[in-house]
């Protein structure tokens, strides 16, 4: 599917502004403590080049998942897993709430999306399927708006697809890029229940990272350019978890902002047909992808600070 605008090198006001919903949940911005920020991901592999890039002080252990509390870009934090769907994203949202005195908390995860595979997408809200929206906490907003610029991140472009590795390396078809504005949505593909992970899972259906599960890996060829969503009603991020999260942190006043990069959507050189196909093939390109974005906003968040 084409998306001509995503290549526009400016965010266009009007868009952000329709983006912006004001019904219930608006996340809460003032106050300057506390400092540490939660980082959220879903599964092993989109947690993993998190942790690549991060410095781990201690583990801690809520409801039988671990959170592992140290820095990342000079911010303290805590980066922990939710588990897949709505019903594990509501639950592992609020435990951590309940311990830890979070300034905010950031998503570094995938999705599927109309735009390009590698692309990260940042919606200015968050909504439920035919549900409620909740507002991205603006200020942070306009932190990610600063490394969606030309040359302030390098994104990955080229991979091995994880599904089908006798293929070698193949490279999306434009260069990745941060998007900010447009609408994400959340569903729930798993009838309100928890969906369960596996102890002795991979790095999609597992329980935690492992020694085995990869981390970043840097890409020869990067850069990045900043680009315009231009139908802000249509879904630019499909996922099975942030709006939960949103939800938790705005009956919270607790900040929050998410960077989803597109597993399966549009750009494959293999012309896989669509999900689950191009998720198995790309998911790790996209979680290396959301990651960097991850560490390069909270790089800016340590310098407003």
């Amino acid at each position: 599917m084409s998306f001509p605008a995503r290549r526009l090198r400016y965010v266009v006001a009007a868009v952000l502004a329709a983006s912006v919903c004001a019904c219930g949940g608006t996340v809460q911005t003032g106050g300057g403590t506390p400092t540490r920020v939660a980082v959220l991901s879903a599964f092993p592999a989109e947690m993993a080049p998190v942790l690549a890039q991060a410095r781990v002080d201690e583990t801690v252990v809520i409801n039988d998942r671990n959170f592992r509390v140290g820095t990342l870009a000079g911010v303290p934090v805590v980066i922990g897993l939710t588990g897949i769907g709505l019903a594990n994203a509501t639950a592992t949202t609020q435990a951590l709430l309940e311990q830890f005195d979070v300034a905010g908390i950031v998503v570094s995860a995938v999705a599927g999306s109309a735009l390009q595979i590698g692309d990260v997408m940042v919606p200015v809200r968050w909504e439920f399927k035919g549900g409620t929206s909740y507002a991205v906490d603006p200020d942070w907003l306009k932190l990610a708006e600063g490394i969606a610029a030309p040359e302030m991140l390098s994104l990955e472009r080229c991979t091995v697809p994880v599904s089908l590795p006798a293929k070698g390396t193949v490279c999306m078809v434009e260069q990745p890029v941060v998007v900010v504005g447009g609408v994400g949505q959340s569903t729930d593909v798993n009838g309100g229940q928890p969906f369960a992970c596996q102890p002795t899972g991979n790095d999609v259906f597992g329980c935690d990272v492992t020694a085995n599960t990869p981390a970043a890996i840097p890409a020869a060829d990067r850069r990045a350019l900043q680009a315009a969503v231009a139908d802000a009603e249509v879904p630019v991020a499909v996922d099975n978890e942030t709006a939960a999260i949103a939800r938790e942190a705005a009956m919270r006043g607790v900040r929050f902002i998410a960077f989803r990069a597109v597993s399966d959507g549009a750009g494959d050189p293999l012309n896989l047909p669509g999900y689950p196909f191009q998720f198995f093939a790309y998911y790790r390109l996209a979680a290396r992808n959301a990651a960097a974005a991850t560490a390069a906003f909270l790089e800016q968040l340590a310098m407003a600070r």
